[in-house]
């Protein structure tokens, strides 16, 4: 199955379903059809061929799902990209994937100038907006007659490079297949099969793999309407599942924990609503009950991973729910639990969780070491430590790789560090997670400076925000005369979580902090 058939197809025998809701805006499946055939045929107007990366820097609009079908139709490779990114951010991710348009919401177009000024082979540029600041504009170059007639794609030809951010501080770009999404689509079809008017709340950002794939992908296969809002704010959100007859909702655990702070949450009534899905993060387990006890909707907590096109595991509706478990992998899929030497280990004891599946990426894009490191002999390493139990429920206890989880975002320290170090006067930086009862970890920047340097933390802070995307920004920075390290000197990163709990116990005023001691926190 072509990913793009689904939507031809839904075009087909139901032109008048309503796809997509978006702030008033009703766009019916035969529209988005048309509209992602006029974008496709705009592409090969412009020159871009098939193979030909497309970036897409966009928040949560109708257009972000007709530039997906339209760019698949061309054949053309989708680079979501986060729309918080800085420009050193996106000029990195041009560079590294090659890609040859960018279509870009006008509020983000600043950003993507600067990133790509003085380029050798700068993108082309679609902006949506009023002005198109002399680029194409997307109200004009879909003003055609023109249609375009699909592209052929295999099962193993890349249609996305979904970029997740590594351990060596650069992303890396996974590459996902027509037969990864088509495939992971079906498994999701089968264990969520879908009923007439069916409608999906996505408050989730759509460059997500989550969104993109597990949400977007999946309500124009089941022929859903997409409920899309821009960004999840929690009192539109609320009021969405009380009155829009949202039947299902997949969110991370920060929103359902916010939505349940709602003032209306004892009485509210999500009378349509049947499921709800949670991944991106560890699920709270009080979290979890609350819900289901407060509006009596259950909550199926599933696992995947960029590089699995979406999930590889879930909690059946047919089945018996665990809480804490991320539960049983798809029929298909393969996992297993070993131990630092590749062995499998006994049930209930926890090692790297290893995915065998069709739905596992091809590879990363230009880096055939990370590749061959995170494949091998077939099985995906996914640097997740976890167990499963004689039922086959796997449970997700820790992170092999040093990544912090902050409401459904994953943030890797190393990129955090390497930008920190750019500054002359840091001798050495440690950025860890704390753990937050809404956002489930919290970062934190702990930085030792060079003999008699005075640089301060609303500096650092800075600089760091000129550099990296909003959601990777410490919350909170210490300057300390030494870091913590072990005997082998390297930093100890369990010691500064530690450390860093028990200053703030002890003092409420970081300008309390005597010299010697951590000063410069900032919350």
């Amino acid at each position: 199955m072509k990913v793009y058939d689904y939507l031809l197809t839904a075009a087909s025998e139901q032109p008048d379903q309503v796809a997509i809701e978006c702030m008033g805006q009703k766009v019916t499946y035969g529209e988005l059809t048309d509209e992602a055939r006029r974008f496709g045929a705009a592409l090969r107007r412009m020159g871009i061929a098939p193979g030909d990366g497309i970036g897409l820097m966009l928040p949560n609009l109708p257009q972000f799902v007709s530039s997906v079908f339209g760019s698949l139709m061309n054949g053309s490779i989708i680079v979501p990209f986060n729309v918080l990114l800085q420009p050193p951010e996106i000029q990195y991710l041009v560079q590294d994937s090659g890609l040859k348009l960018m279509v870009v919401f006008e509020m983000f177009l600043p950003s993507v100038l600067k990133a790509i000024e003085g380029l050798d082979s700068p993108p082309k540029l679609i902006v949506i907006g009023q002005s198109a600041h002399g680029h194409s504009l997307w109200s004009e170059i879909i003003d055609t007659e023109e249609r375009i007639e699909p592209e052929d794609v295999g099962v193993d030809t890349v249609i996305m490079t979904i970029y997740t951010s590594g351990t060596t501080g650069k992303p890396k770009g996974a590459l996902i297949t027509n037969g990864n999404l088509a495939t992971n689509l079906e498994f999701l079809g089968d264990i969520f099969p879908t009923e007439d008017n069916e409608r999906y709340l996505c408050v989730l950002p759509l460059f997500h793999v989550f969104a993109l794939n597990g949400v977007m992908c999946a309500a124009v296969k089941n022929r859903a309407t997409l409920v899309l809002h821009m960004k999840f704010e929690p009192e539109a959100a609320f009021q969405s599942l009380k009155n829009d007859r949202i039947t299902m909702f997949p969110g991370v655990p920060t929103m359902y924990f916010y939505l349940l702070k709602h003032p209306e949450a004892e009485t509210a009534n999500f009378d349509a609503l049947k499921q709800c899905i949670s991944g991106g993060a560890a699920m709270p387990v009080e979290v979890m009950k609350q819900w289901e006890e407060t509006f009596g909707v259950p909550i199926y907590e599933g696992f995947g991973l960029t590089e699995t096109t979406v999930s590889v595991c879930i909690n059946h509706p047919d089945r018996p729910r665990k809480f804490g478990s991320v539960g049983q992998p798809f029929d298909g899929v393969q996992m297993k639990v070993v131990d630092d030497d590749g062995i499998e280990v006994a049930h209930g004891d926890s090692g790297e969780v290893l995915i065998k599946a069709p739905n596992v990426m091809k590879g990363y894009l230009n880096k055939p070491e990370a590749t061959a490191e995170a494949i091998r002999d077939g099985w995906f390493y996914t640097g997740d430590i976890g167990y499963r139990d004689e039922e086959n429920y796997f449970y997700i206890v820790d992170r092999k790789k040093d990544m912090i989880i902050k409401g459904g975002y994953n943030i890797y320290p190393r990129e955090i560090e390497e930008v920190i170090y750019q500054l002359p006067d840091v001798a050495e930086a440690a950025v860890v997670g704390i753990f937050d009862e809404a956002k489930g970890e919290l970062v934190r920047a702990v930085i030792a400076l060079k003999p008699e340097r005075t640089l301060t933390t609303d500096a650092i802070r800075e600089h760091v925000e000129a550099n990296l995307a909003k959601y990777k920004w410490p919350e909170g920075y210490l300057l300390v005369a030494d870091l913590p390290k072990g005997a082998t000197g390297k930093i100890l990163k369990r010691e500064i979580r530690s450390q860093w709990v028990q200053w703030n116990r002890d003092r409420v005023n970081p300008a309390e902090a005597t010299a010697g001691e951590p000063a410069g926190a900032g919350s």
